[in-house]
């Protein structure tokens, strides 16, 4: 199973390695910073790297997946300027890995339950998953960030093993993954960020989970030594730490935590 994952890590590197980090050429049109974000920040990510390509005439793409697995791609050798993971302790890996430059503590989310629109199952809190009409109930991968804090909000609660020998867990791939199968009804209830929800119509947020069920949901900003010789990418980091950008993260329901970036 590691090797698998280690190829695939590879494969998606090899596919991103046509993305040059050189200044592009006229009309040419490729992105010349990329940053590996988690899947719950795509759409607040992509809003700000369309303001940031405004104001500094710099193209940036942002590559969203679960962040246990950007993190893999990044040790594996994907390029990449920035990582924002959704998870401290994937931040750490890729420090660990001596593939960072410089570290900051960025967001915080929160936990949340949703139902499909209607509750056709009635569910009003973490202990009705356990009615026999909830069929299934989505989480995130066992490590993926969204899918370790519902894992450990559900056994403080004393509900995680119940529900897991009742066959009602279905995992998605990363957190949006989780959040489709309760739109589509095919899960009577989920697990995800409280961001996450206006994303998906078809659903509705109906509980949130005391923080203390879980460790703290902290989303790391990541500059990666492959883009550190790269001003542009030391320019990017700085901005998404900025007062500019607070007002985007507001605005897409993110809290801000304001701490100074740390150096490995």
């Amino acid at each position: 199973m590691r090797r698998l994952k280690i190829t695939l890590a590879i494969l998606v590197a090899v596919l991103l390695g046509g993305c040059s980090q050189q200044p592009s050429a006229p009309g040419v049109g490729k992105p010349e910073l990329i940053v590996s974000a988690a899947a719950s920040t795509k759409e607040v990510m992509e809003a700000l790297a369309s303001q940031f390509q405004s104001e500094f005439r710099t193209e940036v793409k942002v590559n969203t997946g679960p962040s246990s697995g950007l993190a893999a791609q990044i040790e594996a050798g994907a390029p990449a300027d920035l990582f924002l993971s959704a998870s401290q302790q994937w931040a750490d890996d890729v420090q660990k890995a001596n593939l960072a430059d410089a570290t900051v503590r960025l967001l915080t989310n929160r936990l949340v339950m949703v139902v499909p629109k209607g509750n056709p199952a009635g569910v009003q809190q973490p202990q009705d998953l356990l009615l026999a009409q909830v069929k299934k109930i989505a989480l995130a991968g066992e490590k993926v960030p969204a899918g370790m804090y519902a894992d450990q909000a559900l056994t403080k609660l004393d509900l995680l093993k119940k529900l897991t020998d009742d066959g009602k867990i279905v995992r998605g791939q990363d957190v949006r993954s989780a959040l489709s199968y309760v739109e589509r009804g095919e899960a009577e209830a989920g697990i995800v960020y409280s961001t996450d929800v206006g994303t998906a119509p078809g659903t509705t947020q109906i509980y949130e989970f005391d923080p203390k069920l879980h460790d703290e949901i902290v989303y790391a900003l990541v500059l990666l030594k492959h883009g550190g010789a790269n001003p542009a990418a030391k320019q990017l980091f700085d901005f998404l730490q900025s007062s500019k950008a607070d007002e985007v993260y507001a605005k897409f329901g993110f809290s801000r935590l304001h701490e100074a970036a740390a150096q490995p």
